[in-house]
């Protein structure tokens, strides 16, 4: 079952990658082929932050049951990669199993878009504006929150999606994204999660080295001056991309300037702490941190909402188990 799941997943991604980048009139927006048998895997095409470009996406579900209520809607998480330079033409459309698997088995509906530039949407890639001796953090970052802002106006839009309880999350430039969107404050957005988030690691090819590291603090606090999403920041120890002097300066900058941030620096995971999102042994740390923060920003239905949490300094985690 397995083998034959990633075949389908394979030819599928394959099948769309041949064909050029799609203008945003080629298509209707919306599902693009038959559910397969992994967590109900389909292919979209969502709208960008440009009306000329179409995003192509991976959407998950819950299994349907015969209680399912008739129009029943769905908490959405929307997930959004990082970005590898060596890698971002792969064909393959990022699905972070894993993570995804996690909100699915919670009832989630999990919509991954593959943002302007990368894989299998192609064409040129949006959010590089700068480079690392003149870096342009803020409007780079605003960028890629164009394309998320975007599929969220679309995703809320749908019957299976419950447009009051979305949780926008990120994986490196991807959770930096995040937090950019947070400062819009789109009205069914709740929650924001931050994986190993930043941008301008690897400066020059030297671990633990930040290209326009001031900049990059400089624009969380622009970001933070008008977020009010309540966000989860979740890093590992021995991230080389973005480690815990790093995360300390965010945070602080993220704070100071009025937002919210829970901010948890785990034990080294593995041998690089940055993939601490891509398996499952990444449940065991911040799963539990995950359900804590979610449970009172997105309840269910029936459970009255908790007040948000207030705005203050980071709550860093020790190291579990050790450093």
């Amino acid at each position: 079952m397995r083998a034959a799941a990633r075949n389908i997943s394979r030819l599928l991604a394959l099948l769309l990658a041949l064909s050029p980048p799609l203008s945003a009139n080629a298509y209707d927006f919306g599902a693009f082929g038959p559910e397969g048998p992994r967590m109900r895997e389909q292919l979209w095409l969502l709208p960008s932050g440009d009306k000329a470009r179409t995003l192509r996406a991976t959407v998950f579900r819950p299994e349907a049951h015969s209680n399912d209520t008739e129009g029943q809607r769905l908490p959405l998480v929307i997930i959004n990669h990082g970005t590898d330079e060596a890698t971002r033409l792969s064909l393959s459309l990022p699905v972070y199993y894993w993570l995804s698997r996690w909100f699915v088995e919670r009832g989630y509906a999990v919509v991954l878009p593959q943002r302007r530039g990368h894989g299998a949407t192609g064409g040129e890639l949006s959010e590089a504006l700068d480079t690392c001796a003149a870096t342009r953090h803020a409007d780079a970052g605003n960028t890629a929150a164009d394309d998320i802002a975007a599929v969220t106006a679309y995703m809320e839009q749908q019957s299976f999606v419950d447009p009051d309880r979305i949780v926008v999350a990120g994986i490196s430039t991807g959770g930096w994204a995040s937090l950019a969107l947070a400062a819009r404050n789109p009205p069914g957005v709740k929650a924001i999660v931050n994986f190993s988030g930043g941008r301008g690691g690897h400066a020059y090819g030297q671990r633990n080295e930040i290209c326009g590291e001031d900049d990059l603090i400089a624009a969380a606090a622009q970001f933070a001056t008008s977020a009010r999403v309540p966000s989860l920041w979740l890093y590992a120890r021995n991230d080389s991309y973005f480690g815990p002097r790093l995360i300390g300066r965010l945070a602080g900058a993220w704070t100071d300037a009025g937002a919210s941030a829970q901010v948890h620096i785990f034990r080294a995971y593995g041998s690089e702490g940055h993939t601490l999102a891509d398996d499952r042994a990444g449940w065991d740390l911040w799963g539990g941190e995950l359900e804590d923060f979610l449970t009172p920003a997105l309840p269910s239905r029936d459970e009255p909402a908790l007040a948000s949490t207030s705005a203050g300094q980071p709550q860093t985690m020790p190291a579990a188990n050790g450093p």
